[in-house]
């Protein structure tokens, strides 16, 4: 409920633009993700008719799963009821699935089939003999590596974590091939397209790595950046309660996920993975933090009282920086994008189309628009679907748009017949140079105040003269990242 009262704030995410239009363009994969996501938001998105609140019912159903999920993995864990319904609060309280929850994205539905691929994998090996638990894990691993790759590295931990220090006896049974036979063909189609193109993904993966995403970050910061995505008290407790895997003989059976939980953030602070590829083992840390401590916790008036006061204090800021709460551009907003900068990727669009609709419509020549990432492409590419009304006349009035970056790069070129372009982007001045006889630089759009994103102070051209068929510049113009 709280995740609906504000879906309407802000707006669309520039990832929500290419999600949407990825499912028009129906393929086995994409170089950047699995097509299932892009698929699911197209759909979603015309069945609502556009309407963002509705559109945003699945990412907050999603996030209201990973909660329950979390409820499911304290009872694997052997959490008594209270337990199951504390893990469920301070999940709920935690920042990132807050934060994800806010937004149709594939770390929202990864989230969410991650930390049940492992409380499932907690609820096999409990039971190793019995196949439904293991076929279920393996279909629900095999759809979760269809959102995204991540899950395949999140269960290589695990399974190192149960070969290391056990229990390797599960192992030994059918049950576990099985699953991962299951969970391998389900992921086919898109382990298929990679070969086929080359695995793309390892060079939108080192583009992440050199810090080319919003949500990079440095390798050195990984450590303290993931844990404030748990949020900075509930941290503790997750900390706390993979620490007591080895400290407390009643949680000696898990300590295998404390393992799973190191080896993955190592693999991630030598790779120059993002913070947030640790979330789907959240839930899990939080529901041993909570067998571990509860206990002790609420044995004594004061103690409570002041776990509770806490836990307060710390939700407020936790949900200022993690929902669109403050008003764009002011100081709250500024402070609160410093630590979840994709909710500044949210605030300009109908700006940034209206600037495009008015300038299309001065620059009649321009038979198509060239924009130099996705999310450009994207908002312009469903305001001209739609035929949004703007204070510039409908967008409708856009010509057809393209780009070279990722997915988008997929879809082209433009015809022959293009020769004059609405230049959107930041491009790279040599580039336009080598496409284009002659570019005139129109604008520069300027994002509301106070409001730092990437379409801030970015270029409007009108670009003719393509040296050269498009067919041959179209490769130099895809870029990956």
């Amino acid at each position: 409920m709280a995740l609906m009262l504000v879906a309407a704030r802000y707006g669309f995410h520039r990832d929500e633009f290419y999600f949407i239009e990825g499912g028009r363009h129906p393929d086995w994969a994409q170089p950047d993700n699995p097509i299932l996501v892009p698929l699911l938001a197209t759909a979603w998105h015309d069945l609502v008719g556009g309407n963002l609140i509705l559109f945003r019912i699945l990412p907050a159903l999603a996030a209201a799963g990973t909660i329950l999920t979390a409820a499911a993995t304290a009872r694997q864990l052997g959490g008594t009821a209270r337990q199951q319904t504390l893990t469920a609060l301070v999940t709920a309280l935690s920042s990132f699935p807050m934060a994800v929850g806010h937004l149709f994205s594939i770390s929202t539905f990864d989230l969410l089939l991650t930390a049940a691929v492992i409380m499932l994998l907690l609820r096999a090996l409990r039971t190793p003999d019995q196949l439904p638990g293991w076929l279920l894990l393996g279909v629900i691993a095999g759809v979760a590596l269809e959102v995204k790759v991540l899950p395949a590295l999140v269960l290589a931990c695990c399974l190192a974590g149960l070969l290391i220090i056990g229990p390797r006896a599960p192992l030994a049974r059918p049950g576990p091939w099985l699953a991962a036979g299951i969970a391998l063909l389900l992921a086919a189609p898109n382990l298929i397209w990679q070969a086929v193109h080359g695995f793309p993904m390892r060079e939108i993966a080192a583009n992440i790595a050199a810090g080319g995403s919003v949500s990079s970050a440095d390798r050195i910061m990984i450590v303290p950046l993931h844990l404030l995505l748990i949020g900075p008290l509930l941290a503790v407790l997750a900390i706390a309660g993979l620490v007591a895997t080895f400290a407390l003989r009643r949680l000696h059976d898990h300590r295998w996920l404390a393992l799973a939980y190191a080896l993955m953030l190592i693999m991630v602070v030598v790779t120059g993975g993002k913070p947030y590829y640790l979330a789907g083992f959240f839930p899990v840390a939080l529901g041993l933090g909570v067998l571990a401590l509860s206990d002790w916790l609420t044995r004594i008036a004061w103690r409570r009282v002041l776990a509770i006061t806490l836990l307060v204090i710390f939700a407020v800021p936790t949900a200022i920086f993690s929902l669109p709460l403050a008003p764009p551009g002011s100081p709250v907003f500024q402070v609160a994008t410093a630590v979840n900068p994709d909710a500044a990727e949210t605030v300009g669009w109908d700006g940034f189309t209206e600037t495009a609709v008015r300038l299309a419509r001065e620059q009649p020549d321009a038979s198509m628009i060239l924009t130099a990432n996705y999310g450009e492409a994207g908002s312009l590419a469903r305001a001209r679907r739609l035929d949004l009304a703007t204070p510039a006349g409908p967008a409708g009035a856009l010509p057809p748009v393209y780009s070279g970056h990722n997915a988008f790069g997929e879809w082209g070129p433009p015809p022959e017949s293009v020769r004059t372009a609405l230049v959107i982007g930041d491009f790279d001045e040599a580039d336009l140079d080598r496409w284009f006889g002659r570019c005139t630089l129109l604008l520069r759009y300027a994002s509301p105040p106070g409001v730092d994103n990437e379409e801030d102070g970015a270029p409007f051209r009108l670009c003719a003269e393509p040296r050269g068929s498009w067919a041959d510049l179209w490769p130099d113009v895809r870029h990956l990242g």
